[in-house]
């Protein structure tokens, strides 16, 4: 052995030490990959739980869906159900009427009732551990024979886009085809409304399915989730931000600030400990908080909140969802809502 040789050989101190760090990398390497089984299997079990809730929300709630209902008692009994079945409001229940597309969620003193002729859209959203499942049905009251297949259209262009989903596929394939189908029942997609990848808080995650056909999309991968939602209209398929707002959700983005109301930095609280990035409705809030309005001006006010306007296509047109949420396997889908 030559002298340069034995100058870097290790002394038996320092093999023993890098043998003790060694062994400590693998040990911990051990117990994160021990965490993150156990994360992806709470996940995996809180979606199907979730999912197996929303299916038997759907079931209760779907013949309470007739002409003279109150869209307020829709949401509540909804909501309540969620609760009383072991789940908590993943997104607060959207009655959406004709041209209203989404995000319409009743507010305390709600009178509006569903009347002949009415296309109504239930959009429900299930949290279990912040795992969200994702999902809605339309009902028809309305007897122009425009109209006659519009949910049908929205039906049909959801289930042949889950069966055209595996790893591997891009999500503006999934667009191309579902705008097909509804174009196809003499509809339009509307462009501006879309499926979302679904994440642990997060209702609509960093991915999207569009309605339309692009030129480019993300790529479906094996274990993500994912809901698919279509709407058809018999319009020309535009949308725009009504004046109403009924629905929030707090910003992590956004800067910090100091908060002036002793009630605004209550309901903060009360958004950190129940909600935290899932959106809730204005009804929620104030059956916790009697003034929460003031709280929802300045957290508004300084961007602490984002807020889900209701959104509208013309007056005078209908509109139809169709929506499942479904889990990426090897070779396809498992569909849990």
């Amino acid at each position: 052995m030559s002298d340069e040789e034995k100058k870097i050989e290790p002394t038996p101190t320092e093999a023993a030490a890098e043998e003790n760090v060694e062994k400590e990398l693998t040990e911990e390497e051990k117990l994160a990959k021990e965490e993150e089984e156990k994360e992806q299997k709470l996940r995996l079990e809180s979606f199907r739980k979730a999912g197996e809730i929303h299916k038997q929300v759907v079931e209760y709630i779907k013949p309470l869906v007739i002409v003279g209902a109150k869209y307020l008692d829709i949401c509540e009994k909804t909501e309540a159900k969620i609760i009383e079945l072991g789940g908590e409001i993943g997104f607060p229940t959207n009655v959406c009427v004709n041209e209203v597309a989404a995000h319409y969620s009743s507010p305390p003193d709600d009178e509006s009732i569903i009347k002949d002729e009415d296309i109504v859209k239930i959009d429900i959203g299930v949290s279990v551990e912040g795992y969200v499942a994702d999902g809605a049905f339309t009902v028809s009251f309305n007897s122009d024979p425009n109209t006659q297949n519009l949910i049908l259209a929205v039906q049909t262009a959801v289930l042949k886009g889950m069966s055209l989903i595996k790893p591997g596929v891009k999500a503006n394939e999934i667009g191309k085809a579902t705008s097909k189908i509804i174009k196809g029942f003499g509809y339009n997609p509307i462009k501006e409304l879309s499926g979302h990848s679904l994440e642990k808080f997060q209702v609509h995650g960093f991915k999207e399915i569009p309605n339309v056909a692009l030129p480019t999309g993300d790529v479906f991968e094996e274990g993500e989730v994912f809901a698919l939602e279509c709407f058809a209209s018999t319009g020309a398929g535009n949308i725009h931000r009504g004046s109403n707002c009924y629905i929030y959700e707090y910003d992590l983005k956004s800067d910090r600030v100091p908060l002036r109301g002793k009630i605004t930095r209550k309901v903060v609280g009360w958004i950190a400990h129940n909600k935290k990035t899932l959106p809730f409705s204005m009804r929620e809030l104030l059956k916790e908080f009697r003034t929460g309005k003031f709280a929802i001006r300045e957290l508004t006010t300084v961007g602490k909140i984002g807020q889900h306007m209701v959104l509208k296509e013309e007056k005078g047109t209908y509109v139809a969802q169709w929506e499942h949420t479904f889990l990426v396997t090897e070779d396809g889908i498992e569909q849990l809502t």
